[in-house]
């Protein structure tokens, strides 16, 4: 599982980089209906849910979140996005492999194994990807060709 996503984490958050790239930053408060989320704000909820499950201090060093500014421009949110990977990326070859199922606690007393961890953010991040591609067409632009 950790060759296969050091295998294609990398190729998956090239493709989200090149979503990212097709908004402008007047999109990013873009909505696409009633209730849901900006895409300014899916795309750094991709970046924020790999710190609240991989740079928490259970799995990962905390990632100190709490001199963070606003994210309000497009080139902002892909430096959080590249920064976060990068992190992720780090944190994952050095895992070591002996504890892949070995189960955390998670902060509200959950026990979660570092391959559902990183399983887990990886698809995410697929999901999401997805949707900010829909989201482009619904802008009438070209999405993620896959």
């Amino acid at each position: 599982m950790k060759d296969f996503l050091l295998a294609h984490w990398p190729g998956v958050r090239e493709d989200l980089i090149s979503v990212v790239d097709s908004f402008t930053d007047s999109d990013l408060g873009f909505i696409p209906f009633t209730g849901s989320w900006s895409a300014g704000r899916i795309m750094l909820h991709i970046s924020n849910t790999a710190d609240h499950w991989l740079h928490n201090g259970v799995i990962g060093p905390k990632f100190d979140r709490s001199a963070e500014k606003r994210f309000e421009t497009l080139a902002e949110i892909k430096s959080r996005l590249q920064d976060e990977h990068q992190r992720t990326i780090a944190l994952l070859k050095d895992f070591n492999v002996a504890n892949w199922e070995h189960p955390f606690r998670f902060p509200g007393g959950h026990d979660y194994t570092p391959d559902w961890v990183f399983w887990h953010v990886f698809e995410h991040e697929i999901h999401h990807r997805g949707e900010l591609s829909l989201i482009l067409g619904l802008l009438d632009r070209a999405g993620l060709d896959v």
